[in-house]
Parts: structure tokens; C-alpha cells; sequence
């Protein structure tokens, strides 16, 4: 194929993505804004979480919230499941890879906070563990993910039109940006 078609061919499918009006659906991002300066108010806070490059971008969403997107804010309550190594190594080894996150939703998210799972495939056990714990303490769990079939009941299942893998984290990605965006100018 040689690197110049790869690159042209890559380039042309991230504009395509970027201009397909389901990765951008402005109500529902509007919506989730809302949903999370709510929490906030409510002195609640957000979780998110991921597996490799998703955890990736996990870790990058909460800190536009710790720290700031653009705009200058006080620092709010967000936190990435995925960051401590010790706890993750320390549940794996003790009660399996499966419940890495579960622990965790269990240990730090109450009744009115929100979860926001990042999968690309929505199949790993370690998520859809996360996000049934979250169902279980009635925090509200949040999947953003690629274009799979996924049978999930109680969890808001958010699609990028694609199946491929960078290209579905980049539209997470882009998410998470507005939505940070949005809230620091509301603050």
C-alpha cells in the first residue's frame, strides 16, 4: 500500500468520522452536560474508566476536570478507576482481572454520581462489571463505544459510528473535550 496511501487513506477516513452526524449528536451532549454540572451541584462527582488506550483516555478526561480543558475553574470531583497500580494488581491477583473496576465503583461511587466507561468493543468483563456495580449502587453508568452489538439494559449506550478501534478513541476523546468544555463555561 506504501506509507503515502496509508496516510491519505487514514486522513480521508478521520474527516469522514469527524463529519458523520452521529458522532456528534448535539442534544445528547447537551443533555449529558447538563447531567454532569447537575452532579457537581449535588456534590457529586464522575468516574471514568478504561482498558489500554481507553484507560489512556480515561485518565486524560477525569484530569480536564481535576486541572482544566481551557477555562480556569475550581477543581471538581472526577476521578479515573484505572489509575492506581497498586489496586488493580492488588485485586486482579486477589480476586481476578473481571473485578478491577467493580471493587472500585464499589469503594468510591455513591447513589447520584456518574460513571463513564470507555470500551471500544462494550464486551470487556471488567467494564461490564464496573458498570453493573454502578446500576447496583444507583450511580449512572455511562458506555461509550464503537459501532458492536451489545445487548445492555439500565446503561446509556453511547456509539461511534465505527469499528475501528482509533478511530472510536478518537471520537471518545472529542466527547470528553466538549463536555469539559461545556462545563467550565457554565462555571
Amino acid at each position: 500500500m506504501g506509507i503515502s496511501n496509508l496516510i491519505h487513506e487514514r486522513v480521508a477516513a478521520i474527516r469522514e468520522m469527524h463529519l458523520h452526524e452521529s458522532s456528534y449528536e448535539v442534544e445528547r451532549l447537551e443533555v449529558l452536560a447538563s447531567k454532569i454540572l447537575g452532579v457537581f451541584q449535588s456534590g457529586g462527582k464522575i468516574a471514568f474508566v478504561g482498558n489500554g488506550g481507553s484507560a489512556a483516555e480515561a485518565m486524560h478526561l477525569a484530569a480536564e476536570f481535576t486541572g482544566k480543558c481551557v477555562i480556569q475553574h475550581k477543581p471538581l470531583p472526577a476521578l479515573c478507576l484505572n489509575e492506581s497500580q497498586s489496586a488493580l494488581t492488588a485485586i486482579a491477583n486477589d480476586f481476578g482481572s473481571e473485578f478491577m473496576f467493580s471493587r472500585q465503583v464499589e469503594a468510591h461511587l455513591v447513589q447520584g454520581d456518574l460513571l463513564i466507561a470507555l470500551s471500544t468493543s462494550g464486551k470487556s468483563s471488567n467494564i461490564l462489571r464496573a458498570l453493573d456495580s454502578a446500576i447496583q449502587k444507583r450511580v449512572s453508568p455511562i458506555l461509550w463505544m464503537g459501532n458492536f452489538d451489545v445487548e445492555l439494559e439500565d446503561i446509556d449506550v453511547w456509539k461511534v459510528p465505527s469499528i475501528s478501534t482509533p478511530r472510536i478513541q478518537e471520537i471518545h476523546l472529542a466527547w470528553g473535550h466538549i463536555l469539559a468544555e461545556a462545563i467550565e463555561s457554565e462555571l
